[in-house]
């Protein structure tokens, strides 16, 4: 062989090697623990604030990500996996976000109508105390029954605030105005204006 050929030969088997190496490194990328982490812990905020309820588009959208990530990992496609990852973290986020500020909604709703429970519920309580003896037997029941649903409303929904379940929250609130509206219908009744 000549030494033109020898330098030639030697030239493209240096090409193939770092070909290989390049490929070869490609696919063996480290696995995206950090990556995996940080989407978690997106992952988590965002199931803090609801997300699957109040941002449902932007939950399932990263839990596509988060199993397509995962099912990448079991096959060690790290660097495929890390992108996905990315994305299921940032679509969290965003979820995290926007449920943030719908539930903020939420519970500025929730507290305006508890605010106004308590205020009409004290005026028909006071409505009560000042014509109780006038009450026929019939209307008495009638306000206990509606003054003890109120009290189990009121109670369900504070504990609904507590535990962050502020949809609940609204819904017993709703529920809660309307026995206050049943009550509300049986004393002025019974106070010498209309009958019921």
């Amino acid at each position: 062989m000549s030494e033109e050929r020898t330098t030639e030969c030697w030239h493209r088997i240096s090409f193939l090697f770092i070909l290989y190496l390049a490929v070869s490194s490609v696919g063996c990328s480290s696995r995206p623990d950090a990556e995996l982490k940080l989407a978690l812990e997106a992952m988590e905020q965002a199931k803090g604030q609801h997300a699957a309820e109040f941002a449902a588009a932007e939950w399932k959208s990263g839990e596509e990500a988060w199993e397509q990530a995962h099912a990448l990992l079991a096959k060690e496609s790290y660097s495929q996996a890390r992108m996905q990852l990315l994305r299921a973290k940032s679509r969290f986020e965003k979820a995290r976000d926007i449920a943030k500020a719908k539930r903020d909604v939420v519970l500025k709703d929730v507290q305006g109508i508890q605010k106004e429970i308590d205020r009409r519920y004290q005026a028909v309580k006071d409505g009560v105390g000042s014509s109780g003896a006038r009450l026929s037997a019939a209307r008495k029941k009638s306000l206990e029954d509606a003054f003890r649903e109120i009290d189990r409303g009121l109670e369900k929904m504070k504990a609904e605030i507590q535990q962050g379940e502020y949809n609940d929250a609204r819904n017993s609130a709703q529920t809660t105005a309307r026995w206050l509206y049943e009550a509300e219908r049986v004393l002025p009744g019974s106070l010498g204006g209309k009958k019921n």
